[in-house]
């Protein structure tokens, strides 16, 4: 039984988590197109890849699955998630793996924050308002649909590139503008050049992220729910967890017509008492440790499920508390 984490990077943690469960039957084995990646350093095995965008990435994915005899694999990157979701039935025909990546709808839907905000619309979620153009929500400003401050960000994409909170009429354009430039000169520019921007209003209060998991079947065996009390880099730094019953119907409506596979990163904010939906990553973010430490196993779980084991009622512990730090591993140089 061996598990493939492409994309690993820092994730050691995660790649120490299926370490444990696979421990005596099975290998992980992780790739990086920097054999420095932190979290190579807690896999069985490392292979060096391409970038992503290298012509051979896929096929030297395939390459890499074949050789190890992997069962499962894992994408812990966006640009890649994207990638292997479009080429996923192929790549399963080819290597006999199973790739726990999003079909495309879905991709689209998570990727895409101006389809994601039409998405919560359209199922009965709550989510900021949310528009394309300056004109769009200048129009919104002067009917007193939503004021100021405004939040202006890349429509793909989940790092912190080109984000601006912005608090005036010159803000807005100067912040629509430079967004616009800064998502068109990186990475970000892949995934999408119309209408590259959106801008968005500021829900002012708690922030909350729910981690939905989905076997290999597409079937949904259970969430997890904590508060997020820091952030850092984009990240959840220090969290809480909270009661599922918060968040069940939430995560009930999602799961009825979102198909996945693998781990489900939502984010969510609240005003008043009422959950508005942000965002979702279709893979194993960066609060899921908080998830898993509190005692929702998903590497257990998904190990279990992918071998048609009966799984154990799916629960965590609440109100259970933690916070990451940094931590030091050795790594090989050149």
């Amino acid at each position: 039984m061996n598990v493939l984490l492409t994309c690993a990077g820092r994730r050691h943690y995660l790649a120490s988590y299926f370490q444990e469960v696979l421990s005596g039957f099975g290998k992980v084995i992780g790739t990086d197109m920097d054999l420095s990646a932190p979290a190579l350093q807690a896999c069985d095995v490392a292979v060096k890849v391409p970038g992503v965008f290298a012509e051979n990435y896929l096929d030297t994915l395939k390459e890499v699955v074949v050789r190890e005899n992997i069962n499962m694999v894992f994408s812990l990157n966006d640009l890649e998630v994207g990638l292997l979701s479009e080429n996923r039935t192929q790549f399963e025909k080819e290597t006999g793996a199973t790739v726990y990546v999003p079909p495309v709808d879905t991709l689209e839907i998570c990727a895409d924050k101006w389809l994601t905000y039409r998405f919560a619309r359209e199922i009965g979620i709550e989510t900021p308002a949310t528009y394309l153009t300056v004109e769009d929500a200048t129009a919104a400003l002067a009917a007193g649909e939503v004021s100021y401050p405004l939040i202006v960000k890349p429509r793909w994409g989940s790092a912190s590139i080109g984000l601006f909170v912005v608090g005036s009429p010159e803000e807005l354009a100067s912040g629509f503008t430079q967004c616009h430039r800064a998502v068109t000169s990186s990475a970000l520019a892949a995934l999408g050049s119309e209408s590259p921007v959106i801008i968005q209003e500021v829900i002012q209060g708690p922030e909350y992220g729910v981690d939905l998991l989905y076997g290999k079947n597409d079937n949904f065996i259970g969430f997890a729910a904590k508060k997020k009390l820091a952030m850092r880099a984009g990240e959840t730094d220090k969290a809480v967890t909270v009661a599922p019953e918060l968040f069940e119907e939430l995560a009930a409506k999602i799961a009825s017509v979102l198909p996945h596979r693998g781990n489900l990163d939502c984010d969510f904010l609240e005003r008043e008492g009422r959950f508005y939906l942000l965002e979702f990553n279709p893979r194993f973010g960066g609060g899921y440790p908080f998830t898993h430490l509190a005692g929702a196993n998903h590497a257990q779980m998904l190990i279990d499920d992918y071998q048609g084991k009966p799984l154990s009622p799916y629960g965590y512990r609440v109100g259970q508390g933690f916070a990451k730090c940094d931590t030091l591993v050795e790594v090989p140089v050149d």
